[in-house]
Formats: C-alpha cells, sequence, structure tokens
C-alpha cells in the first residue's frame, strides 16, 4: 500500500464514523423537528388552512390523466384522479374514509387498507395538510436508524397513531424531505374452484400488497418546500395489467387558502 494511501483511508473511516455515529444520535423528535424547519418552519406551516395540488396521473399504458389532491387543516383530505374509465376517489371528513368506485367484495381488505390510510393523517406525505408530523396528535415516532432508498441515504421513523394501523416514514438524510410513507401489507387468499359449497384457497394464488407513497422533485411554494412528484402503491382492480402495481403524478399547481367545497371530503 502507498503510504500517503493510508492516511487518507484513516480520515475517511473516521468520517464515516463520525457520520455513523451522528446518525445514531438523532431521535425521531431530532428528525421530525429537522424535517418541519426545512420544509419552511411551523410558522410559515401554520398560514395554510387548504390547499389543493393540481396536475396529473399516469396509470399503466393510459394517458395522463387530469388529478387534485385537497385538504384542510385540520383533518380533512381527499384525492381524484380523472382515469379513462372511471375516476378514483379517495377522501377523509374528518370522522370516517370513503374509496370510490367500490370494488367487488373479495378485494374489501385493499378498500379497508386505502381507509386506513386515508384516516391515518399520513397519506400523500407533505402534499395534505392533515399531517401528523405537523400537529399535536398523540402519535408515537421511534427512529430506525438509516437505510438507503433508491441512491439516496434516509433516516427512518416508525410512527404509532394514537388510531389506526402504524406506518414507517423515510427522510432524506440530507434535506430532511419527507420522501416515502410505508402502511404495510394486505394479504388476499384468492378462492379457487368449481361453484360448489366446497372452495379451496389456494396459497399460489393469493395477492399481497405493499402499500407506499412516495414523494419528490421538491421546490419552493408560498415560503414552504412542497413535493411536484409522487409514486403510490394501486392494486387490482384499479389497475388491470398487474395485481399490484403503482401509479406516478406530477403536480403542476398549488394552490393556498382557497375555498374547497365540503363535498370533496364525503
Amino acid at each position: 500500500m502507498n503510504r500517503h494511501t493510508l492516511p487518507i483511508l484513516l480520515l475517511l473511516l473516521v468520517g464515516l464514523a463520525t457520520y455513523s455515529t451522528h446518525a445514531q444520535d438523532l431521535t425521531a423528535a431530532d428528525i421530525l423537528a429537522k424535517h418541519i424547519q426545512a420544509v419552511g418552519g411551523k410558522e410559515a406551516l401554520s398560514k395554510f388552512k387548504s390547499r389543493v395540488a393540481i396536475g396529473t396521473v399516469t396509470k399503466e399504458n393510459e394517458v395522463p390523466a387530469r388529478m387534485a389532491i385537497m385538504s384542510e387543516a385540520p383533518n380533512r383530505v381527499a384525492a381524484v384522479y380523472v382515469f379513462e374509465q372511471y375516476d378514483l376517489q379517495m377522501s377523509y371528513d374528518g370522522k370516517s374514509s370513503t374509496v370510490r368506485p367500490f370494488p367487488p367484495r373479495m378485494f374489501g381488505p385493499f378498500v379497508d387498507k386505502y381507509q386506513q390510510m386515508l384516516a391515518s393523517g399520513l397519506m400523500f406525505n407533505s402534499i395534505s395538510l392533515y399531517n401528523l408530523l405537523n400537529s399535536d396528535s398523540g402519535a408515537k415516532f421511534d427512529a430506525r436508524g438509516m437505510k438507503k432508498l433508491k441512491d439516496r441515504q434516509t433516516y427512518v421513523v416508525d410512527v404509532k397513531p394514537a388510531k389506526g394501523s402504524p406506518a414507517r416514514l423515510y427522510f432524506d438524510a440530507e434535506t430532511f424531505m419527507w420522501v416515502r410513507t410505508e402502511y404495510g401489507k394486505v394479504h388476499i387468499q384468492k378462492p379457487m374452484g368449481q361453484f360448489t359449497n366446497d372452495v379451496v384457497n389456494r396459497g399460489e394464488d393469493d395477492i399481497i400488497a405493499d402499500f407506499y407513497f412516495e414523494t419528490s422533485d421538491f421546490r419552493d411554494v408560498d415560503g414552504v418546500k412542497l413535493p411536484f412528484k409522487f409514486e403510490q402503491a394501486l392494486t387490482t382492480p384499479y389497475i388491470k395489467q398487474k395485481t399490484v402495481g403503482s401509479i406516478t403524478g406530477t403536480i403542476t399547481e398549488y394552490q393556498h387558502n382557497v375555498p374547497i367545497d365540503a363535498k370533496m371530503f364525503q
């Protein structure tokens, strides 16, 4: 080994050790505080009472469809995706969640998961104003170290809402932007066989879906940083080519403090 190489390697190792120690020192409260500060701070966020994100969403090989994600503080959120054959609507009015159109009965567990996500305060990440990260919700947060997500290092935080299912959040280690939420898996056993009283479940035909929402391309909007691209897990029958897949969205405009018809959340 070249005698000049050893000092460089030692410096690199020290740097990595310091970075690792720093990462371990960050608590969930530290990470959330850095996230809130990075997006603009609580004072800036508190100025918004409503938000509408307008753009397009792409599903499978269809042309981009119009979409809008709407939210009102403290706890209402809705999304409308105007696809070619149907309008997919997801909403939470502060008390109950709604998903339309409602799929066949066997896919009920998928709808249950969508409804839990909508009610959790963690749906649509920082696109939505209904956001557990910027409220005193009673949720419990726990730092889970670091993980590489695609080509970026992220801080991982588990959250258990006061009501609803737990989720896992990912924050970019450099920018502290909220880049991914994982809501857990849903397992559906598909009944197979003839139309008799004897219905057999075949494990190889089961459907297992991982639910997640990713955000990227953060830009300044009215004094805060907001994402302009997203990817959302979507399942059959809302997609046709796969049983479990995803859709991608591009936001072209944000509107703040505009009136939103209460019917949009019903």
